[in-house]
């Protein structure tokens, strides 16, 4: 049996020429003999669609537009996509076959029972004697596949993770990832790996099918789309890929060409082929026109430089022609236009606000006022404005006087800073366009002290706070700033558990204080790729929360499980201890047995007496052993015992209870 995976791009919600995209990959793969062919999962509306699958008119058009593929179609066609299921959603995997639709993990659950534990497992049908479970998640479920399951259809849902190096498909099987589930449950493996941005996750295709002892047989290419075919036997081994062959994942490399085909996408989507960039003479502004040229083509990318008049001494002179220099440099490697204007007077651009009364809310100023410069630019050729906001920017958004709303897409702003300088010594090695002064850590550091600027700038108006913060914060080096970011953000760490003796817990403190105040503020700036474990966006607290992350103050941080035990441990102690409890019923009915009084009942109940009836038992015992060992002899009982009750007719001295 031969298998197809489509590893197709498309935008969402464009139901009729996604199907007839799948139909035009269907004719091939039935004309190459294949009797499967499988699509991906986002292409309908996306891994979190929200309330578009409440909509009746969207499931009537996905369904009616499946129904109306069904009919053409030659093989068995799965189509993977999100539906309503009950009160929540469910990943669905339409099968298209001899012109029905089938839900197939539906159908599944309702013959299972949907309170069945099994209810959810993956479903398996047969196409030409191959048994094909189909799933969303291969390394839970390759666990609960029947026996005999020739081959598990892998969809992969999430999106491009730069720290999860399996969400980059057939890249990351040279180091280990899916040959070990195929050889250990002696089942081929089928990836269908989307390709392309689907809403804010981008995906970078490499798909590929995997053979029973974990050797990668066909795959599809990475960051474009393509048509794998590859056909299943398990009577015979297969010819297989060399690991030569295979991709090799390097994480800048494939964070560069995800964010290029976000971009690409994203453009496309809102109908636009034009960028306009502000170019700064700083990394990011560089790197990101690099970035719009690599999606979009040279012809298509506009730069914007605004010279500054607020220069005063010689040094500044100097580092104005500095900058202008690199920004010309950066226009030339790159091929694009480049608009220069002179700067405005921020007194006319900004009204009443020009009384500034420091460097940093100057620096705001003159930002804000060239970034007016680049819109209007943008308008001018009809182009879109791309924005070299990164995650570190997006965490220390200022609050007094906010970042604009500038540009339509910030391909940076789940990247921290310290992360472009990596990123463009990978697009430098391909070809030199980011001049080198800019490729360095002190490039990266100068740009971190003005994203510090801004956020001493938004504690104008509490000086009780903006003294301690600047003379805390100046101490950071930019490395520090961000893994103080990252801990917070993409790790979820407290306070308390990022404070370190190269991190002062005061720093911490203030800069998570800050991340805590830009809530509001962070959402009103432009949407960005994921690529990370967890964006600012999904880490999103509520805008108007009033508690800031102070740590424990070395307290033991209290939890719901342990304030659970704590109560389950009073329960204990008010009912005492259950052996003891025992105990003192054994005591009380032996002292009903051999008529002991009160106050030799509460001596046996004593720590000491315990001890003396522990140490009798034990003697009693080995008498016994030794007894039933010889033949007989007469056993004298334990302390308590002796002389107790009537004599057993033997003549052993065994109390009659024990005889019975």
């Amino acid at each position: 049996m031969i298998i197809a995976l489509a590893q197709i791009d498309g935008r969402l919600g464009d139901i009729e020429r996604i199907c007839d995209r799948i139909e035009e990959q269907a004719r091939l793969a039935h004309e190459a003999g294949a009797r499967v062919l499988a699509t991906p999962t986002p292409l309908f509306g996306g891994i979190a669609p929200g309330a578009l699958v409440e909509s009746a008119d969207y499931l009537h058009d996905l369904l009616s537009g499946l129904a109306r593929l069904a009919r053409f179609v030659e093989p068995v066609c799965l189509v993977p996509a999100v539906v309503p299921y009950g009160d929540s959603t469910l990943f669905e995997v339409f099968m298209l076959k001899e012109g029905r639709v089938i839900p197939t993990r539906t159908v599944t659950s309702y013959r299972r029972g949907p309170a069945a534990e099994e209810s959810w497992y993956p479903p398996v049908f047969d196409v030409d004697g191959v048994r094909i479970g189909v799933t969303f998640d291969v390394r839970r479920d390759v666990e609960h596949v029947p026996t005999g399951t020739d081959l598990m259809l892998y969809f992969q849902v999430n999106g491009f993770d730069m720290t999860d190096e399996a969400t980059a498909a057939v890249a990351s099987v040279k180091d280990g990832h899916f040959s070990d589930l195929a050889e250990k449950h002696h089942v081929w493996i089928a990836c269908m790996a989307p390709v392309g941005a689907f809403e804010d996750a981008a995906y970078t295709g490499g798909s590929f099918v995997m053979d029973d002892n974990g050797r990668v047989c066909a795959m599809a290419p990475c960051f474009e789309e393509g048509l794998l075919l590859q056909e299943i036997r398990r009577d015979r081994v297969m010819p297989a890929l060399g690991s030569h062959e295979l991709p090799a994942y390097r994480q800048e490399a494939w964070t560069w060409e995800a964010l290029v085909l976000y971009l690409r996408d994203t453009f496309a989507a809102q109908g636009a082929s034009r960028a306009c960039v502000l170019l700064a003479g700083d990394l990011p502004t560089s790197l990101a026109a690099a970035l719009a040229v690599d999606a979009l083509g040279s012809a298509n990318v506009t730069g914007v430089f605004v010279a500054r008049d607020r220069i005063f001494t010689p040094a500044q002179e100097a580092a104005e022609q500095e900058r202008a220099s690199r920004v010309r440099e950066l226009a030339r490697n790159l091929h694009i236009d480049l608009v220069e204007k002179d700067a405005p007077r921020i007194e006319g651009a900004l009204g009443s606000r020009a009384a500034l009364k420091t460097s940093a809310e100057a620096a705001a100023a003159c930002h804000e006022a060239e970034q007016a410069l680049v819109n209007a630019v943008a308008r001018s050729c009809g182009a879109r404005v791309v924005s070299p906001l990164t995650k570190t920017d997006y965490a220390l958004v200022g609050v007094e006087r906010p970042y604009p709303r500038e540009g339509t897409v910030a391909p940076f702003g789940d990247v921290y800073l310290t992360q472009l300088e990596f990123l463009a010594r990978y697009r430098n090695g391909v070809s030199p366009v980011v001049p080198g002064t800019l490729v360095t850590l002190n490039a990266v550091e100068e740009r971190m002290r003005a994203v510090l600027a801004g956020v001493y700038s938004s504690f104008a108006g509490m000086p009780q706070l903006a003294e301690p913060l600047a003379s805390v914060l100046a101490q950071l080096e930019a490395t520090q700033v961000d893994s103080i970011l990252d801990a917070h953000v993409d790790r979820n760490r407290g306070a308390g558990e990022i404070a370190s003796p190269a991190l002062p817990a005061e720093a911490v403190r203030l800069l998570l204080m800050h991340v805590r105040r830009g809530e509001a503020l962070r959402r009103m700036l432009p949407p960005y790729a994921i690529v990370s474990a967890r964006s600012l966006a999904e880490r999103g607290w509520p805008a108007g929360l009033a508690w800031s992350d102070m740590g424990c103050d070395a307290d033991e941080p209290m939890t719901v499980d342990g304030l659970a035990q704590a109560e389950i441990d009073r329960f204990r102690q008010e009912a005492g201890d259950p052996g003891e409890h025992v105990r003192g019923e054994i005591v009380s009915l032996l002292g009903d047995l051999f008529g002991l009084s009160g106050e030799e009942q509460e001596q046996l109940r004593s720590e000491e007496g315990q001890q003396r009836l522990r140490e009798g038992i034990e003697r009693f015992e080995q008498e016994l052993r030794r007894a039933m060992g010889s033949g007989g002899g007469a056993v004298a009982g334990p302390p308590f015992m002796q002389g107790q009750g009537p004599a057993a007719p033997d003549g052993t001295g065994f109390p009659f209870f024990s005889l019975n």
